[in-house]
């Protein structure tokens, strides 16, 4: 085994470039990531999560800039830094034809794992599939074949786990058991996974620390519940009559005009207003105090509708990116 020096990230990432052509995909991206951390790595599409991750993993190469994974730096030491990682793509990649024992014992084979009946074994045990060991995968649930997957990605022992989008397009109930296996792997120590996804709800259900980037650039880093408590508020939305003929003054009849964001905007303890549809989504201390006055300032709006919403990890990516969320894209 190659010893690397001593760090306590097991990612060090600073300065990052990458173009393709003339597309920037990275613009000097920095991020760190402490050993032994579950880290998930979130942004829109195009933000430049998936070339981040085929640099960390070796598949592609950084145009500029120091990238260190598990102390070895990705251009030159390559061989060194894959062997240190598992990682579990976001296509599917296993032989629908070859038992989920096969498939085990081929990763160990490949890895030259000592003990490699008793390994495997445990594998299947830890995932939950002793019981279908030698059945086809052809045969298997999507959540089935993602544990699979997963105790393949694990099966040498990583320093470090990559999963990309792990349960996209899974079921309610396959996505929790993925949950409860990756909850369960990390409990155990010593492996660091870095998660890419696209639900927050997976974000903050798994992970210790997360970092949002947008065009290429980390806009914010922390853990779920400190990067929440920093928008300093209550989400409230606010549904306008679009008919209204007091809701003049926008440029597209559809929107809420320009007159009800600054009304919203002069009530005390409001930290934000932007458009929500037609109507308004407005960020605010003590959401459940100020809604009277907030209500009263828009009288001349016809407010039609109104939620009031605890913030999560998915107002602060919107609030950071002023990216909205694509459902179909969500597990």
């Amino acid at each position: 085994m190659d010893h690397a020096p001593p760090s306590q990230f097991a990612i060090e990432v600073a300065g990052l470039q990458k173009r393709y052509g003339e597309q920037v995909a990275l613009a000097g991206l920095d991020l760190r990531v402490e050993a032994g951390t579950f880290f998930g790595l979130l942004g829109p599409n195009g933000a430049g999560k998936t070339t981040t991750v085929s640099i960390l993993t070796t598949l592609a190469r950084p145009g500029a800039g120091s990238v260190r994974v598990s102390g070895f730096d990705v251009a030159w030491e390559r061989e060194k830094v894959r062997r240190t990682l598992g990682v579990v793509f976001q296509e599917p990649s296993l032989d629908r034809e070859l038992t989920a024992r096969e498939h085990l014992d081929l990763q160990a084979r490949f890895y030259r794992l000592p003990e490699r009946r008793r390994r495997v074994g445990e594998a299947l045990e830890r995932v939950g599939l002793a019981g279908e060991a030698d059945r086809p995968v052809r045969g298997f649930s999507g959540g089935m074949r993602r544990r699979l997957e997963i105790a393949r990605g694990v099966l040498h022992r990583p320093r470090i786990l990559f999963l990309d989008e792990p349960t996209l397009g899974l079921d309610v109930a396959s996505r929790a058991a993925v949950w409860d296996h990756l909850r369960t792997l990390h409990a155990a120590g010593g492996t660091t996974i870095f998660l890419t996804t696209h639900s927050m709800e997976e974000a903050e259900t798994l992970c210790g620390r997360v970092a949002i980037i947008d065009a290429g650039r980390r806009i914010v880093e922390g853990t779920p519940a400190r990067l929440v408590e920093d928008l300093g508020g209550d989400v409230v939305l606010l549904s306008l009559d679009p008919r209204d003929g007091s809701a003049g003054g926008s440029a597209d009849p559809g929107e809420a005009p320009d007159a009800a964001l600054a009304a919203a905007r002069s009530v005390e303890g409001v930290r934000d207003v932007s458009r929500h549809g037609s109507g308004l989504r407005v960020t605010v201390r003590e959401g459940t105090r100020r809604l009277p006055a907030l209500l009263d300032a828009l009288r001349p709006f016809c407010v039609v509708d109104v939620e009031l919403r605890r913030p999560d990890l998915e107002h602060v990516f919107l609030h950071h990116t002023g990216h909205p969320f694509e459902p179909e894209q969500l597990a």
